[in-house]
């Protein structure tokens, strides 16, 4: 954990990952929208933040399946700026996902997805998740060591074995749990691909 580090530099260029034309990268893609979408089809909801939401991918997936409030939050302005042009929604802003700028209580569900691994005090993310859902968290991060060595198996960041730049924090299936654990009660975990993925409701 990077505690002295408010957030990694955002190094990748917008987009690219769902865009790449490896058939193994595009079928990783669609996993991880497909467990998102899987999630939401069972949990009850109808106000949503997702934060950390880049260009926007997800929300715009989401939208297309659910009829629901979407809101958006992002520390980078160009991907909010993606976001905006690819969502047609205006509920998209700049801001932190340490400090969130919403009162207590604002949204049924809260998203955290890729989003822990970049952040100096991962804690102090969950805590503001905590504060600002009413009920739901749903959070994912890549599931290491297993990341790392895709990585490598394709021949990406061999320097750093296999770890990707802008990753600060890592974690196992059981490390991850833990982490959640600290602050929601975890009602089900899933393995897609090289992800890890929780739904965690507020205690």
């Amino acid at each position: 954990m990077n505690q002295g580090r408010r957030s990694s530099e955002n190094l990748a260029v917008p987009q690219m990952k769902y865009h790449d034309r490896n058939p193994l990268v595009r079928y990783a893609n669609q996993r991880f929208l497909s467990t998102i979408r899987s999630y939401l089809q069972t949990t009850q909801f109808e106000t949503l933040l997702d934060a950390g939401c880049g260009e926007g991918v997800v929300l715009s997936d989401i939208a297309t399946h659910n009829q629901v409030n979407l809101f958006g939050l992002d520390l980078d302005l160009e991907r909010v700026r993606y976001a905006k042009e690819s969502t047609q929604s205006q509920h998209l802003i700049q801001g932190d996902a340490q400090t969130l700028p919403f009162p207590s209580e604002s949204f049924d569900l809260v998203m955290l997805l890729e989003v822990l691994e970049h952040v100096g005090e991962p804690r102090s993310v969950l805590k503001e998740a905590q504060r600002v859902t009413a009920r739901y968290l749903l959070a994912s991060v890549p599931n290491e060591p297993w990341w790392r060595i895709g990585n490598m198996m394709r021949l990406k960041y061999l320097r750093a074995f296999g770890n990707t730049p802008e990753h600060i924090n890592h974690w196992t299936i059981s490390g991850f749990r833990s982490l959640i654990s600290q602050e929601f009660n975890i009602v089900s975990m899933r393995y897609p691909m090289l992800w890890t993925f929780v739904l965690a409701e507020k205690r």
